[in-house]
């Protein structure tokens, strides 16, 4: 029996070739910022274009129901093992990895397991010279579940890391701070009120919300600014130091500003900044960008947890449903936040000798650890 489904591939000679039926697509699918246009079309104009990628386009009759594209790259790992991979939407090396989190294939609605198991068996079937295909931060449900059950027994998905994403629910909250505030620990409460009494000894604590793209661009310079004093305070270089990063993120926020996409986050008083946030608004769904938060002397000072409780309060009034400060075991995300989901990083491997060989000697390499500890 022939299938209803039929998939395609090429390589993108320019973003322009799938952009509409990119924006068509994700009009009848759940999908993440990071599927959105927005997201991948700038990211294929500022990084993947010049890369080679292969899109893939999986139709249902006459209609595309699935797209996603992959870049090639030759990897060494432990010295002495190579491999031919594909990488789903994301180039994560030297200075061209953007950081995609909640990836995945897009796929509309109802054809998803479809569209998983489509995508798949063409990559297995036709990029033949590839070893591996790499599907990073998936998001543990039913993506997770699609990929797995895609990956059958024509190849082995190896977990190759796994990282636990926050977000506050925000139907769950009452209005005000106060409601916010009594949803943490009695002590982290009473130091969160304290800072902000602290705080309003300047003046009134105030929170300003980026009006057009360039305040949102002023606000991203602000930020650029406190973010890198604090990592460097900590020994660290910071996002910015990545000069594609940053470039990427100046082209994203001047594009999608008007399309209410991006949301630049100020708080002060009348005397000092205390910190800046950018976000992405999709679907009524928060997703915390990156930070800037002052750098204090006063360990009563807690900069970043007062930006992000007055962001949840304000999100919360204007109608959102998450507050997602993503992935990373950072001890405030778990504090804030009253939800929690696992992204994961597999790797569909082809069933070859030199794989087996690789795990082996991993295995051996962490028995002998083990046991030397």
């Amino acid at each position: 029996m022939l299938s209803a489904y039929r998939t395609e591939s090429c390589v993108l000679k320019h973003p322009e070739e799938i952009r509409q039926a990119w924006l068509d697509l994700q009009d009848c699918a759940d999908c993440s910022y990071f599927l959105s246009w927005s997201w991948i079309g700038t990211w294929l104009q500022q990084i993947a274009i010049a890369l080679n990628p292969v899109v893939v386009r999986v139709w249902h009759e006459d209609q595309i129901v699935g797209l996603a594209v992959f870049v090639p790259r030759d990897i060494k790992r432990r010295l002495f093992f190579h491999a031919s991979a594909l990488f789903l939407n994301e180039y994560p090396f030297e200075h061209s990895n953007m950081v995609i989190e909640y990836n995945g294939l897009l796929a509309a609605r109802g054809h998803e397991a479809a569209v998983y198991a489509e995508i798949l068996g063409h990559l297995l079937q036709d990029y033949g010279r590839f070893d591996e295909f790499h599907f990073g931060a998936i998001a543990e449900g039913p993506d997770m579940d699609r990929l797995v059950q895609a990956a059958g027994k024509h190849a082995g998905l190896l977990i190759d890391d796994e990282s636990t994403a926050w977000h506050v629910d925000l139907d769950a909250l009452e209005p005000g701070i106060d409601a916010f505030l009594a949803t943490l620990s009695k002590n982290r409460r009473a130091q969160l009120r304290r800072s902000i009494r602290l705080y309003e000894e300047q003046g009134p604590l105030g929170m300003d919300v980026a009006r057009d793209p360039e305040q949102a661009l002023a606000f991203l310079d602000g930020l650029k600014v406190l973010h890198t004093e604090r990592r460097r305070s900590k020994g660290e270089e910071g996002a910015f130091a990545n000069s594609r990063w940053e470039q990427f993120h100046r082209s994203l926020i001047a594009d999608r500003f008007g399309a209410g996409e991006v949301q630049m986050i100020k708080v002060s008083t009348p005397e000092m900044t205390i910190g800046y946030l950018y976000n992405f608004i999709w679907r009524r769904h928060v997703y915390v960008l990156q930070t800037g938060f002052r750098t204090g002397h006063d360990k009563r000072d807690q900069p970043g947890y007062i930006v992000h409780a007055l962001a949840i309060v304000h999100n919360r009034d204007q109608g959102m449903v998450a507050y997602d400060l993503m992935h990373g075991d950072a001890v405030y995300k778990k504090i804030l936040c009253n939800c929690s989901q696992t992204l994961f990083w597999g790797v569909l491997q082809r069933r070859r000798l030199k794989f087996s060989i690789e795990r082996l000697m991993v295995d051996v390499v962490r028995r002998y650890r083990q046991v030397g500890n």
